[in-house]
């Protein structure tokens, strides 16, 4: 089995801490999405989010086989990315390429190589002068390390460097990412306590002025399909969530925020709607 990659190093702590598609993400802006897919086999996404007294429009098309896929998607400033990815160019190699139209210094090259004990994932930029960004993990058994780097030719610096220790159970994810130039170093941790219960921390230091930030959360689904979860941070903000599916297959979250601190403090409350 292919290690764990760098970018997936605690991914299901920072998922239910963040938000994914298996705990829920909270929205705090009415969202609205439609998706279909046409008899040729596009995946035809088109989502609205209302920020205030405006209303943010993007539209995504994808089709995909098990050897080649294609997205294009126009963001709400009428910009449009594009990416194509080749699967198994050689054993184990992947190759996508992307760009921002209608802008061609933003065009991508990234390779992505898998093997028992190696993954890694090299982007460079296709322009004069390129940032190269390599990223490469290694592990054995439920352990993975792994660290990333940027450099920026045009300044002929490195400009990035990460690095990540995880322990992967099939119960418990726990991670330890040294950060920001290896000036934060940030603590993941989750653990399903049951087939429909999961808990999850992080704890974020910045080492050079030891400011110290934390989040808890808590999410479950119920008997009736129905996903609830919980986040308190460390500045005394508590989120909530319960997203269930209607009978027609529509998807509803509605998500709410209070300061616990301080509940003089406006409420926060968003939904989101999916309808497939």
């Amino acid at each position: 089995m292919p290690v764990v990659s760098f970018g997936d190093i605690g991914k299901a702590a920072k998922g239910l801490l963040g938000g994914d598609k298996p705990t829920g993400t909270f929205s705090f802006d009415p969202k609205l999405s439609v998706s279909s897919t046409t008899a040729s086999g596009v995946a035809l996404t088109a989502t609205t989010v209302q920020k205030a007294d405006k209303v943010e429009a993007s539209l995504k098309a994808a089709y995909s086989t098990k050897k080649y896929s294609v997205d294009v998607a126009l963001s709400p400033d009428n910009k449009v990315t594009a990416t194509a990815s080749i699967n198994d160019v050689a054993p184990g190699i992947k190759l996508t390429t992307s760009a921002v139209l209608p802008d061609p210094a933003t065009a991508k090259l990234t390779l992505d190589y898998s093997m028992p004990y190696l993954a890694l994932k090299s982007t460079i930029g296709l322009n004069a002068s390129p940032v190269v960004d390599v990223a490469a993990s290694t592990g054995y058994q439920s352990f993975v390390l792994g660290a990333e780097t940027s450099y920026d030719t045009a300044k002929a610096a490195v400009t990035k460097y990460n690095f990540a220790l995880g322990y992967h159970a099939p119960d418990f994810q726990v991670a330890a990412h040294l950060t920001d130039l290896t000036k934060t170093l940030k603590l993941i941790y989750s653990h399903n306590l049951t087939s429909t219960s999961t808990v999850g921390a992080e704890v974020t230091r910045k080492l050079a002025t030891s400011d110290t930030t934390f989040a808890l959360a808590y999410a479950r689904k119920l008997s009736n399909g129905a996903l609830t979860k919980l986040k308190l941070d460390g500045s005394g903000a508590l989120s909530a969530l319960y997203e269930t599916k209607l009978q027609g297959g529509e998807k509803v979250t509605g998500s709410l925020q209070l300061q616990a601190t301080d509940l003089s403090k406006p409420v926060k409350y968003g939904f989101a709607v999916d309808l497939a």
